[in-house]
């Protein structure tokens, strides 16, 4: 038998194979695995501490009932719930108006220099620099006046009834529009200036050979940017729009300052009826947290579709 036909066949890898060969029976643990194990301690010790130092009287199980709460009639959403729902519109809606504003200036001030560049330069620097708190009482007392809100609350009462749902039910019910769309633009214009700066630099990180060569085969700008640069700069947009979506969810409490009565302001209603700081704010914390969890998951997945693959 020929040496070739004795040659054992080379084992496949795998991690566990490859610490051994190192020596190493476990993976080395870094420094952001000691932070995470710090972390973990310290709540561990303030959630001890608050029960045996201050005497805190821990009561989860009235924690459900803020949550899904049981009727004659059935079940139905709990304050937290409800707020949630208000938080996902608003965000919602907040993020499709940034992804409106970001990709329309950041797709005409791409590749752009000097005196091409400045108008889209002004908002995204003076949008960024303003605290988000301080925009939103701007457009909060200032949208009244800009927009005709009074006339389209007025407007709802003489539609059919089935409208006034969905108007409701998708964006908010009466009483509570001059809020939300209060709320919408602020973060629709303070999130869009940091999405026209993650599609402009994705843009720009196409090689310029690119350009070259669609122009070539006679593509107009709009062309160009639709069948050869955005495909490709998608890959590179992708994951720091994700954690913008993020960002948004989480600016999304700013609202609570307005009245809007979305999660954190229910949760402070939560509070000041039961009573209950510790539940209220790890349960609250919690929601965000799986809210935030699902949407990297979401662009995670988005990341291997084999759309954006070359």
């Amino acid at each position: 038998m020929s040496s070739r036909g004795s040659r054992k066949p080379r084992p496949e890898w795998s991690p566990y194979a490859e610490y051994s060969r190192q020596g190493r029976l476990l993976p080395a643990f870094g420094w952001v695995d000691a932070v995470l194990a710090v972390a973990l301690l310290l709540g561990a010790v303030f959630l001890w501490r608050s029960r045996a130092v201050a005497g805190y009287a821990w009561n989860w199980p009235e924690m459900t009932d803020f949550l899904v709460r049981r009727t004659a009639s059935g079940y139905e959403p709990g304050l937290l719930l409800r707020g949630l729902i208000v938080t996902l519109r608003l965000g919602l809606w907040s993020m499709l108006l940034a992804l409106l504003i970001g990709g329309t200036l950041g797709a005409l001030s791409a590749g752009k220099r000097g005196w091409a560049a400045l108008p889209v330069q002004v908002f995204v620097n003076a949008v960024r620099n303003i605290p988000p708190l301080v925009l939103l009482f701007l457009l909060y007392f200032f949208a009244g006046n800009l927009l005709p809100i009074a006339d389209m609350e007025h407007a709802l009462r003489s539609v059919p009834e089935p409208v006034r749902d969905a108007v409701a039910w998708g964006v908010a019910p009466q009483g509570q529009l001059d809020r939300m769309v209060a709320a919408v633009l602020t973060l629709g214009v303070y999130e869009g200036a940091y999405v026209t700066e993650i599609v402009r630099g994705g843009i720009e990180g196409v090689p310029r050979g690119q350009w070259e060569a669609s122009a070539a085969l006679g593509f107009s700008r709009f062309q160009q940017l639709r069948l050869v640069i955005f495909p490709q700069a998608a890959r590179a947009i992708l994951p720091p729009l994700v954690g913008q979506v993020i960002t948004t969810f989480k600016d999304s409490a700013l609202a609570s300052l307005i009245s809007l009565p979305d999660l954190t302001f229910q949760a402070l209603e939560v509070m000041a009826i039961s009573r209950m700081t510790f539940e209220v704010w790890i349960s609250a914390g919690a929601i965000y947290l799986l809210l935030g969890v699902l949407c990297a998951r979401y662009g995670r997945w988005l990341e291997t579709r084999e759309t954006w693959k070359a």
